[in-house]
C-alpha cells in the first residue's frame, strides 16, 4: 500500500464521525498512531486507524445506521464517567425515571467523543474530571459538535471550585443542569423526567 492511500486528519475524522480537533488530540495524547510529514501534517494508515477503532470499540458507519433506524423512537441517553460505581448509580437513575431509555456508556473523553459522534445522544450525562482528556477541554468540544445541537448536557461533578462548573453551563445553552457529587436522586430523577418531556415535545 502507498502513503498515497494513508489517512489526513480530515479523512480519519470522516470516518470516525468526529472533529479534526479531536482527532488531533488523539494523536498527541498517543491514543492514535501517526506519523509527520516534511510539512507538519499527519498521516495515518489505514491499518492503525482500524486498530484503533477496534481497540475504542468504535462501530461500523453503517452499523450505527441500522441500529438507530430500529431505535429511532427511543430516547439515547449517554453516560460519561470513568468511575464504575457512578456509572453504575446514573444508569439506574435513567432506568428507574426513564425506563424506555436506550443506555450508553463511556469511560474517558476519548470514549465520549466518539460515542457523541455515532450515537448522537439526546441525553447526556457528563463528569467533566475524566482520564484522556481534560474535562473541560471535552465539553466544550462536544458543545462544537452538530451532533449535540438538539441535545441536552447534564454536568455531574465533584469539580471545585463547582461556580466555574456553573458558569460553563450558563454560557452554553445545552447544558441545561450541573448536578453536584454526591448526587440526589429524587432531583436528578425529576430532571431527566423534565429533559424527556422537553424532548419529546421538540
Amino acid at each position: 500500500m502507498s502513503r498515497e492511500d494513508h489517512l489526513s486528519l480530515g479523512k480519519v475524522a470522516k470516518r470516525c464521525n468526529v472533529s479534526r480537533t479531536t482527532v488531533y488530540r488523539w494523536i498527541v495524547n498517543g491514543h492514535l498512531k501517526a506519523y509527520s510529514l516534511p510539512s507538519g501534517h499527519f498521516r495515518v494508515t489505514p491499518e492503525d486507524l482500524d486498530a484503533f477503532r477496534q481497540s475504542f470499540g468504535i462501530p461500523d458507519v453503517d452499523q450505527v445506521q441500522e441500529v438507530r433506524q430500529q431505535q429511532n423512537d427511543k430516547l439515547h441517553v449517554l453516560i460519561a464517567d470513568d468511575h464504575a460505581d457512578m456509572v453504575l448509580l446514573l444508569r439506574k437513575v435513567v432506568e428507574r425515571y426513564l425506563p424506555h431509555a436506550v443506555i450508553h456508556e463511556a469511560v474517558n473523553g476519548v470514549d465520549t467523543c466518539i460515542a457523541v459522534g455515532t450515537l448522537k445522544p439526546q441525553l447526556l450525562l457528563l463528569d467533566i474530571m475524566m482520564p484522556g482528556m481534560d474535562g473541560f477541554a471535552v465539553l466544550q468540544e462536544l458543545l462544537r459538535r452538530p451532533e449535540l445541537v438538539e441535545s441536552r448536557v447534564i454536568v455531574v461533578s465533584a469539580y471545585e471550585p463547582f461556580d466555574r462548573v456553573e458558569e460553563l453551563g450558563r454560557l452554553n445553552p445545552q447544558v441545561v443542569s450541573c448536578v453536584r457529587k454526591p448526587v440526589s436522586v429524587e432531583s436528578l430523577g425529576r430532571t431527566l423526567l423534565d429533559l424527556a418531556r422537553e424532548l419529546k415535545a421538540s
